[in-house]
């Protein structure tokens, strides 16, 4: 009687232990971070406007998942928008590419276009992308628009 009760808890416990580590796993996929990060290196580029971005959105060329954003600071003499993201090492970025700021369906999330360039050499770990375009402002085009601030 007693083995089967030891055998009873063992099991609970294990059951606990790997619902915890579920709950866990799915926490942080819906947060967009990592706990283990795996190798990367750390590219900035400075922006007009970020309108919508947010740490923890994608970083993509060609529509593939490169990297994520970790994060957005002002900078306090130019006062343009500083992202820094995190890129795969297994993803080489021209140095002349464009990052621009996008958004997935019409409403959706933003995230960063990387259109590479054609320059054989690649940006490397804390180097600043030069050529960026800002976020488009939707709210900002249809107030335009619908007060009549728009050229015909």
């Amino acid at each position: 009687m007693k083995t089967n009760n030891s055998s009873l808890h063992l099991s609970i416990g294990l059951f606990v232990i790997v619902g915890l580590a579920c709950t866990a796993y799915l926490a942080m996929t819906l947060a967009n971070t990592t706990f283990f990060a795996g190798d990367s290196y750390e590219v900035t580029a400075k922006f007009t406007a970020v309108n919508g971005l947010r740490a923890g959105s994608n970083v993509e060329i060609s529509g593939v998942s490169v990297g994520k954003v970790s994060s957005i600071s002002l900078d306090q003499t130019l006062y343009q928008a500083v992202i820094t993201m995190n890129i795969d090492n297994s993803v080489g970025i021209p140095v002349d590419s464009t990052a621009a700021i996008k958004t997935s369906g019409l409403i959706g999330d933003k995230y960063v276009s990387i259109i590479p360039g054609a320059d054989d050499s690649l940006l490397k770990d804390k180097e600043i992308l030069m050529d960026t375009q800002a976020a488009l402002d939707i709210e900002e085009m249809i107030s335009k628009y619908v007060f009549g601030s728009v050229d015909k």
